[in-house]
C-alpha cells in the first residue's frame, strides 16, 4: 500500500511538473471567466433565448466535458504512457520495487486526480463569475452534484485513452490517435443514432440527464453499469498490453 501511495504521488508530481499542465489549467480558468462575460453581453440581445433560465456553471460543465476535457485527458494519458516510453523514463519506473499493475493503476489514478482538479477549476471560476456578473446560478447543491457525477464518465474516458495509448510509443501519435478515434465514435453515433444509448462517450455530460428529468433511477443504474463494464474491459485489455510491453 505504501508503494502504491508513493507512486501515485510520483505520477501526480510528474504530471504537474510539466508547464503545459499548468498552462491548460490557466486556460480553463480564463475561458470560463470570459465565457461568463460573453453570456452577459449577449443575454440582453437574444430575446428568443431565455438565458436567465440557464445555470451558467452547468452550461460551462456541458461545454467543458464534451469538448475541452476529453482533449486534456488525451494529452495527460499520452504523456504518462506513450510519452514515457518515448523518452525512456518508463524503464526507471519499472525497475522500482513495484509491480506493473500498480504502476498502471497509479497512472490512471493520477489522471483521475487531474480530472477532478480540472472540474474543480471550472466549478470555482464559473460559480464566482456567475455571482460576480449576476448570471443565473441555479441550486448550488445541484451544481456541485453535477460536477461530481461527471467525474465518472471522464474517468472511463481516461481508462479508454490509456488502452489506446498502449498501441503507440510516441506521445504525439497516441494523442492524435485518441482524438481521431474519439471524433470517429462521435461521427458514427450521428449516422447510427440507434446505438447512442450504448456508447459511453455520449454520457460525458451524464449529470444533465439526472437533473433534466430525462432519466429515472433504473436507467441511471443501467448507464452506470454500462460505463463500469466499459471501464473493466478497457482497463483489463490496456493493462494486459502494458504488462507485455517491452520498454
Amino acid at each position: 500500500m505504501e508503494s502504491l501511495k508513493a507512486n501515485i504521488l510520483n505520477e501526480v508530481q510528474k504530471l504537474f511538473s510539466r508547464k503545459k499542465t499548468w498552462i491548460f489549467l490557466i486556460i480553463i480558468a480564463i475561458t470560463s471567466f470570459l465565457s461568463a462575460f460573453f453570456i452577459t453581453a449577449i443575454q440582453t440581445k437574444l430575446v428568443f433565448i431565455a438565458m436567465s433560465s440557464i445555470s451558467f456553471p452547468l452550461m460551462a460543465l456541458s461545454i467543458f466535458t464534451n469538448i475541452i476535457l476529453p482533449l486534456f485527458i488525451f494529452m495527460a494519458v499520452s504523456e504518462l504512457f506513450a510519452g514515457e516510453v518515448e523518452d525512456k523514463t518508463l524503464k526507471l519506473v519499472l525497475i522500482m520495487p513495484i509491480t506493473r499493475l500498480k504502476v498502471y493503476i497509479t497512472k490512471i489514478i493520477s489522471i483521475g486526480i487531474y480530472i477532478i482538479i480540472n472540474l474543480f477549476v471550472v466549478l470555482l471560476v464559473s460559480t464566482i463569475s456567475a455571482l460576480f456578473l449576476n448570471i443565473n446560478l441555479s441550486s448550488i447543491s445541484n451544481v456541485i452534484c453535477s460536477y461530481l457525477i461527471d467525474v465518472i464518465p471522464a474517468l472511463i474516458l481516461a481508462i479508454f485513452a490509456s488502452f489506446i495509448a498502449q498501441f503507440f510509443r510516441s506521445s504525439s501519435t497516441a494523442l492524435t490517435s485518441c482524438i481521431l478515434i474519439f471524433i470517429g465514435i462521435k461521427v458514427i453515433s450521428l449516422f447510427f443514432p440507434g446505438i447512442n444509448s450504448n456508447i459511453f462517450t455520449n454520457y460525458l455530460n451524464w449529470s444533465s440527464l439526472w437533473f433534466s428529468g430525462e432519466t429515472n433511477f433504473l436507467r441511471a443504474i443501467n448507464i452506470f453499469l454500462l460505463m463500469v463494464a466499459y471501464g473493466i474491459i478497457f482497463f483489463t485489455t490496456g493493462y494486459y498490453m502494458f504488462d507485455k510491453k517491452e520498454v
